[in-house]
């Protein structure tokens, strides 16, 4: 039997379903009482990098996501599943763990379905608003289901387990107090000027990227007050510079980036933000007390974002601009008008504060190993017996 806990994690696809994971690992890598944590994802998939360069173990499994058309593959898939299930359950056997924590994905569904069969406790945390399906079927039989956003417990139900809202789990740099004067001077902006952060997220947003190029001319040369910070992903990069007037993207009020390493110096330094909805990204802007415009990505699963980006604005803590509604000229309305009104930032600031759970991924790593333990005691004490 083990000495300590041994935790398994899964959740894949999206940053949304991989980094409320790989927050919960940082909560217990350095943990003396885990003696064991093992990442389990799609091969060849962003779990797969990211869980490497954060330290963990991974193995991946061959699994992809149920077709929602009819096609062919509604056939071969179920078969496909399956086997991955199977071959779950031999890591599991292998590994001995004492607990399996599922962040969502069709990724998670294997380990997750592995663990019911041999008995071993799991948990699920569904960060959206809108629960996907693979949470809403593996939380039935879950001990724990922690949810990110409250919005979400009409939608979930579990047999015999209980129903928690720790908030989404961020990364420890977002909590970190980061001087706006230290994080201006790293990018090369003043820290005197209002500065927006827009990004669509570590890929980008194609629909949002036009949108910039569209009013940065105009923002720049009639608001000279403000300044830009935009991640445009890196696929976008080269499409952006050509679409921009010669010699703007070099403005010294405009940095552009494809990606940051660590997004969180760009929240330390920004008054508003303008970014697609994800679950994380909410999350993030919570915890740093960043009022946003939120373009929702109209295409995403069971279109959560949505459901995300109007809870928020119910809280008055965002406003939605829809993606069929986006334009150059809407974005900048938008983004002029809520500069303009310092009061009503503030009152955003503080809305979007109160949605804050900094502690999320303390919480979860405590109830991880609260689950665990009852599951080792159980498992001394059936030993015992024989």
């Amino acid at each position: 039997m083990a000495e300590g806990h041994r935790i398994v994690l899964t959740g894949g696809g999206t940053g949304g379903h991989i980094y409320p994971a790989l927050s919960v690992a940082e909560q217990l890598k350095n943990d003396p009482d885990v003696e064991a944590i093992l990442y389990i994802g799609a091969s060849h998939h962003p779990e797969e990098r990211l869980a490497r360069e954060n330290g963990l173990d991974f193995i991946g499994i061959k699994v992809s996501g149920m077709p929602r058309r009819l096609s062919p593959r509604l056939l071969t898939w179920p078969v496909e599943m399956g086997g991955a299930i199977m071959e779950a359950r031999s890591i599991l056997k292998k590994f001995r763990p004492t607990v399996v924590l599922g962040t969502g994905g069709y990724a998670s569904a294997p380990p997750l379905a592995a663990a019911n069969m041999l008995g071993i406790p799991t948990a699920v945390h569904e960060p959206d608003a809108h629960p996907g399906l693979v949470n809403r079927v593996m939380g039935r039989q879950a001990v724990l289901i922690s949810l990110g956003m409250q919005g979400a417990a009409a939608r979930m139900q579990t047999k015999h387990g209980r129903l928690v809202f720790n908030g989404n789990p961020v990364r420890m740099s977002f909590l970190e107090e980061r001087k706006r004067d230290a994080c201006c001077a790293i990018v090369g902006l003043r820290s005197d000027l209002k500065t927006v952060l827009i990004t669509g997220g570590s890929q980008g947003a194609k629909a949002l990227n036009d949108a910039v190029a569209g009013c940065l001319s105009r923002l720049l040369d009639v608001e000279p007050h403000l300044q830009i910070v935009h991640q445009c992903g890196d696929k976008n990069l080269n499409d952006l510079k050509e679409q921009l007037p010669p010699g703007l993207w070099e403005s010294p009020r405009y940095h552009l980036r494809a990606y940051f390493d660590d997004l969180s110096m760009a929240y330390a330094i920004c008054d508003l933000a303008v970014t697609r909805a994800g679950a994380m990204t909410v999350a993030e802007l919570a915890v740093t007390g960043t009022p946003a415009i939120f373009v929702p990505y109209p295409y995403a699963a069971q279109d959560h974002q949505t459901h995300n980006a109007r809870f928020m604005e119910a809280q008055k803590a965002a406003v939605v601009l829809p993606q069929g509604s986006l334009s150059a000229e809407a974005l900048y309305e938008q983004i002029v008008s809520l500069l303009a009104d310092d009061g009503r930032l503030l009152e955003m600031r503080k809305h979007m504060k109160e949605q804050a759970k900094p502690d999320a991924a303390l919480s979860l790593a405590r109830q991880l190993k609260e689950i665990s333990l009852s599951y080792m005691g159980a498992t001394l004490s059936a030993a015992a017996t024989r």
